[in-house]
């Protein structure tokens, strides 16, 4: 649900370039590893991630337009390499809806079983997350330890104390829809640190990635925070706790304040990325941003 900060390379600013500057760069740099090797291991880093959330993006696709793929190599490895941590549980299978039209029935049924074979790539993908963390506390990245902590941690949540630890969340048509969003905004955002770190600097402004990186979230956020919150009511005991107290124990209560806490949470980042993408790419559907930066190119010129 939340926003994840930069994975751009940490630079010194344009006030500190001189020969001090250099020197206090440097200090700040984990010892051996140089600025060319750094930036080419971030590189290396959001590029895995950006293949890792495609392939999950595209078996997803996949499975719920024509039904369960045969499972790939990396698929299997992340089964295999995970196998010890995943919680061996039953299967169940939610009551259809009679009342869904029968094509939306498939794609119910579809949903429900994507977990079962994409579950064990899905908590690979989100679990080499774990490394924005280092990234963040060693200075390899500019993003806030705290912020970046509790992004990824979120997420993880959703995985590993949600999908795979209750049969009821991972079979839940929730679970599909919360992947779609994910998977979509990080095959963007990897790409876009990417680029950025590759060309020094960031995506020009107009650029079809910057334009997606702010546009996107605007469907996005709302989908996946809203099936974040699902899957979180689909781990709660059927009754509430006013009625009755089975099943109520301190992990419910728990997941409940996390469940009644996601919506003003979705609302301030909602807020805060309309702010970005105003400051980013400017106003409008397409942003006007540059627009404006050209007319006003001229008007200097013509001066």
């Amino acid at each position: 649900m939340a926003e994840k900060k930069s994975n751009a390379v940490v630079k010194p600013t344009s006030e500190n370039s001189g020969p001090v500057s250099k020197s206090r760069s440097k200090a700040r740099r984990p010892a051996g590893l140089p600025s060319a090797a750094l930036r080419g291991y971030l590189i290396l880093y959001n590029l895995l991630s950006f293949f890792l959330w495609a392939l999950v993006l595209s078996v997803t696709i996949k499975h719920l337009a024509v039904g369960p793929q045969t499972r790939t190599l990396p698929t299997r490895l992340a089964e295999q390499a995970l196998a010890r941590f995943r919680p061996l549980r039953g299967f169940v299978h939610p009551t259809l809806p009679l009342w869904l039209p029968e094509r939306l029935k498939e794609l119910w049924d579809r949903s429900t079983l994507l977990h079962s074979f994409l579950g064990g790539l899905l908590a690979f993908t989100q679990s080499l997350a774990l490394l924005e963390i280092l990234h963040a506390a060693l200075g390899l990245v500019k993003s806030p330890v705290v912020t970046t902590t509790i992004q990824v941690f979120s997420r993880l949540l959703l995985v590993w104390g949600v999908a795979e630890r209750f049969p009821g969340a991972a079979a839940n048509p929730w679970f599909a829809s919360m992947v779609l969003a994910w998977s979509i905004t990080e095959c963007v955002r990897y790409p876009f640190y990417a680029n950025a770190l590759m060309s020094g600097g960031g995506p020009e402004e107009g650029s079809g990635l910057l334009w997606a990186r702010y546009t996107f979230f605007y469907i996005l956020y709302p989908l996946g925070a809203a099936s974040e919150a699902q899957l979180l009511l689909a781990t709660l005991p059927k009754k509430w706790f006013w009625q009755s107290t089975a099943g109520w124990d301190v992990r419910a209560y728990v997941y409940l304040g996390l469940w009644t806490l996601w919506w003003p949470g979705l609302y301030i980042m909602y807020t805060h990325m309309i702010k970005q993408r105003r400051r980013a790419i400017g106003k409008g559907f397409w942003g006007d941003k540059q627009t404006k930066a050209i007319a006003e190119a001229k008007k200097v010129k013509s001066k």
